[in-house]
């Protein structure tokens, strides 16, 4: 899925005696999607506890001070000073308070988009939630670039008039502004490369393999939230019988077909309610769910809390 098609990131082209890298030919640069949604400078007091909560983005954390116990996707980790720590998009997470002389707890969050075509960076290379960084010297560069990302991230949203407007959506900028975004995003790719470069000792060789019919099936699946999609609609699309779909869907991506389907359409659902305007009724609608009431009561049965209530709870104040 994600090999190349026959070039490498070192093929030269000969074009009239100048030698031209083409990356064009590398299916994983089209492939490729890495983007930042915030970045947070949290520092938590013994006291303080985040509720469990879901996220549509995976979330990257940088410890650089503490030690607190957090609950990912129902296990217990002890987290501290030198760990890098993911937490997958739709996985449950909770933050717990600790002993009063434990002290603070800093680190930096940074939520992201990372995918390889439809699929989520850490559905294909088996991430752990923690990875202590040994090497001292290291740590300390991802700890100095998170609180520069940080800040730069800040002085952006001054730029752009929208601190501490958490309600606000931004959709025009100027060029000046459009100038001051770009180098963001530079400095933020050049944040996920450190980061990912340290968790390279630990992270298997290759992604495991999808099934081309699999993966295509769920770019078909992102790409039509909107639409009514049943289980004859997958199976042709994806020509294959619907009892061989469940069992290779199952198969591939530990889960049913339409649950899988549910889960994108929730996970869209999340950023709407966080980052846009749109009505409960247009979120319902711009996500493929047959009515308000319906997208409500799954809303409520999946995230335990109201639609209305997760919005209000995470708009402008992710607890990354």
């Amino acid at each position: 899925m994600i090999r190349s098609t026959g070039a490498s990131a070192g093929d030269l082209k000969e074009t009239g005696g100048t030698r031209v890298a083409v990356l064009s030919r590398i299916q994983f640069v089209e492939d490729f999607m890495m983007r930042m949604a915030w970045v947070n400078d949290n520092v938590l007091q013994a006291d303080t506890e985040f509720p469990r909560a879901r996220y549509a983005k995976t979330i990257l954390w940088v410890i650089v001070h503490g030690k607190r116990m957090i609950e990912v996707g129902g296990a217990l980790f002890e987290v501290q000073a030198g760990d890098l720590v993911v937490i997958p998009p739709q996985t449950q997470r909770a933050v717990l308070k600790s002993d009063p002389g434990m002290g603070t707890f800093h680190y930096y969050s940074v939520g992201c988009d990372i995918k390889i075509g439809s699929l989520h960076f850490t559905q294909l290379y088996n991430i752990p939630v923690r990875t202590p960084i040994q090497d001292a010297e290291a740590f300390q560069e991802i700890a100095v670039r998170s609180e520069r990302l940080s800040a730069e991230a800040k002085s952006i949203l001054q730029l752009l008039q929208a601190a501490g407007k958490p309600k606000m959506i931004v959709s025009k900028v100027n060029m000046k502004e459009s100038a001051a975004l770009l180098a963001l995003n530079a400095s933020s790719q050049a944040w996920f490369a450190l980061f990912f470069q340290l968790l390279q000792p630990s992270l298997q060789d290759k992604p495991r393999e999808i099934d081309p019919r699999i993966s295509e099936l769920c770019a078909y699946m992102q790409q039509h939230l909107r639409q009514k999609l049943t289980m004859p609609d997958l199976a042709k699309v994806a020509f294959l019988s619907e009892s061989h779909l469940r069992l290779l869907f199952r198969k591939t991506m530990g889960m049913a077909p339409m649950e899988y389907l549910k889960q994108l359409r929730l996970q869209r659902a999340k950023d709407l309610l966080v980052n846009s305007s749109c009505s409960l009724e247009e979120v319902a609608d711009l996500t493929g769910f047959a009515a308000l009431n319906q997208f409500s009561r799954i809303f409520s049965s999946q995230e335990g809390i109201s639609a209305s209530s997760y919005r209000k709870r995470y708009t402008g104040g992710i607890q990354g």
